[in-house]
């Protein structure tokens, strides 16, 4: 499952380590690889960077080599720093470059239930990869003028993957992320999504302090908010007890999308 978005500052990374955590906590076997020359995955998850996706796109399997446990029971992680654009920069030059993630993760990707890919903003080779390689992508985005225009600019490119017969994954939705239900402009911006994509529109992701804190110290949001009120885990009540969004609702959404 690709996490996807041109636009930067959408919360992919959040989105994806989330996700990933949570199907591990679920039960299942996850690997997530960080396709992100930024390598925010380490970061958020307290490891150190490392050239894993470099080495998985340029050098190939075995994926002993490029594979880290995350330290978290069931998840698993290929991380990325500054040489992923290296790697980036090596497959443009090469032949049938968008095969490359498909055809190195067949081998490092089997046994796990899931694979969560985290890729960089803009239309470059590694989020066109990751966009061959998936069987699903969902689309995070930003409560902000530019929401709409961001989940275009990516459906476009989707659609001419798909009409080269290059993608075969399904696309999922569009995600809202820092969304604000009493502010005017997050909310008309969640309107219009609701109005351009009607039922792709997944559960929104609440704007909340606790999401950009945990990555500094290193833990998942399930780990940061353990025992605390989180409303980007849990939603915001909107109706004496009823409460909507949160990556709960998501990942409660996602188990029954893909099977699991």
């Amino acid at each position: 499952m690709a996490i996807v978005n041109q636009k930067g500052g959408v919360g992919k990374t959040t989105t994806a380590v989330t996700l990933a955590h949570g199907l591990a906590l679920y039960g299942c076997q996850v690997l997530l690889v960080d396709l992100d020359a930024q390598g925010n995955v380490a970061d958020s998850l307290g490891l150190e960077k490392s050239d894993g996706v470099y080495r998985l796109l340029v050098e190939g399997p075995p994926g002993s080599r490029v594979v880290t446990f995350s330290g978290r029971q069931g998840l698993h992680v290929v991380l990325g720093d500054k040489r992923t654009m290296e790697a980036r920069e090596i497959l443009a030059g090469r032949s049938f470059r968008e095969y490359a993630l498909q055809n190195t993760l067949g081998e490092v990707g089997d046994g796990y239930d899931v694979v969560v890919l985290d890729a960089a903003p803009g239309a470059d080779v590694l989020q066109v990869s990751a966009l061959v390689a998936a069987t699903h992508f969902l689309v995070p985005v930003a409560l902000d003028h530019l929401a709409v225009v961001g989940v275009m600019d990516m459906l476009s490119t989707a659609a001419s993957l798909g009409q080269e017969r290059r993608l075969g994954g399904e696309f999922l939705g569009v995600l809202p992320t820092m969304w604000e239900r009493t502010t005017r402009e997050s909310q008309a911006q969640f309107e219009g999504l609701a109005a351009e994509f009607g039922e792709w529109v997944w559960p929104p992701i609440p704007l909340d302090v606790k999401a950009r804190e945990a990555p500094a110290h290193g833990k998942t949001l399930y780990e940061y908010a353990d025992g605390l009120s989180c409303r980007a885990l849990d939603g915001v009540d909107v109706d004496g007890g009823r409460l909507v969004g949160g990556y709960r609702q998501v990942l409660s959404k996602l188990v029954g999308v893909l099977g699991l």
